[in-house]
């Protein structure tokens, strides 16, 4: 059984979760080209977003094992607040990319942070059994927030879209004030300061470890490739829909239809863990992105639907 205060901290988490992954924000792209950006210059705010997370990703996680959690996941929001405000003023590329690079910083600072907070407060109370279905509860509340800021973000579209950044400063402050209540061991806060390792020793431990474990570095690759063509074809399927003309209600659609499959796999994730092997299961991804990638040379709407909705 769980102890009041380790539900309590949970519940907070889920709570910080649901707010900072609230993906209201997400149809970006649209918004950019209603400010007059080009495809061009979309792609070049993408790329900074990506280039400061590549590099932010290892000091992020130092910066969380120094100071502790709390902080940093407050931190994260204030990024995500910065960001909000330039993308409602800016007027220039720069702002723009700058606004990029906050949301860049959000991210790392939540990167895994959330979860390492709620494995260290099962630990605390030697329930760290309970931790598969933290996670299952965690990522399922990811999925249903980010769908559910998707689908308001569809609403509001074409005319709002603005107001979408105004609800995601929101839920920026909810989230700030969610996770002050946050009550979890700070294990690396008990430590001295020499005894934390440094930048340069993380580095070289992750270099070695890179290096003779043939099979992880293999599924970081893989994992790293798989996500930057999903994430690719994402935002080209905004594209496809701001080309279309989508009605606000067929988004919305879509969108719904997306998050009820994503739930359904996030709960039928242990099960095909248990029935399929390791490269039967990565085989079955790779299929699934070779059909996505090649409906993008369909001109049927009706099949571009299906199979974006398949493969979220």
């Amino acid at each position: 059984m769980l102890s009041p205060l380790t539900r309590r901290n949970l519940t907070l988490s889920y709570g910080y979760a649901a707010c900072a992954f609230f993906g209201i924000n997400t149809l970006w792209v649209i918004f950019l080209q209603q400010q007059g950006l080009s495809l061009v210059e979309i792609g070049l705010c993408e790329s900074v977003f990506h280039l400061t997370s590549f590099l932010s990703e290892v000091p992020s996680g130092v910066i969380a094992d120094r100071f502790g959690y709390r902080p940093v996941l407050i931190i994260s929001r204030l990024m995500a607040i910065g960001h909000a405000l330039i993308m409602l003023t800016a007027h220039s590329l720069g702002w723009f990319l700058l606004a990029f690079i906050l949301q860049a910083w959000a991210y790392n600072l939540q990167s895994g942070t959330i979860e390492a907070a709620q494995y260290d407060n099962l630990v605390n109370t030697q329930a760290t059994q309970h931790y598969p279905r933290v996670t299952t509860i965690l990522n399922t509340t990811i999925e249903v927030a980010d769908t559910l800021g998707v689908v308001l973000a569809g609403w509001l579209m074409p005319q709002h879209l603005s107001v979408t950044y105004w609800v995601y400063l929101a839920a920026a402050l909810i989230a700030i004030l969610a996770i002050s209540g946050l009550r979890v061991p700070q294990r690396q806060l008990t430590k001295t300061h020499s005894a934390q390792p440094s930048l340069r020793t993380i580095l070289r431990a992750a270099a070695h470890l890179l290096v003779t474990q043939r099979r992880l570095r293999l599924l970081m690759i893989f994992d790293a490739l798989f996500s930057a063509l999903g994430t690719t074809y994402y935002y080209y399927f905004q594209t496809v829909m701001t080309a279309q003309h989508f009605s606000g209600r067929l988004i919305t659609t879509i969108l719904i239809a997306s998050m009820a499959l994503n739930i359904v796999a996030i709960q039928l994730t242990p099960w095909l863990q248990r029935h399929q092997t390791q490269h039967q299961l990565l085989y079955g991804l790779c299929l699934s992105m070779i059909m996505a990638l090649l409906s993008a040379f369909s001109h049927a709407i009706g099949l571009l639907v299906l199979i974006y909705i398949s493969h979220q």
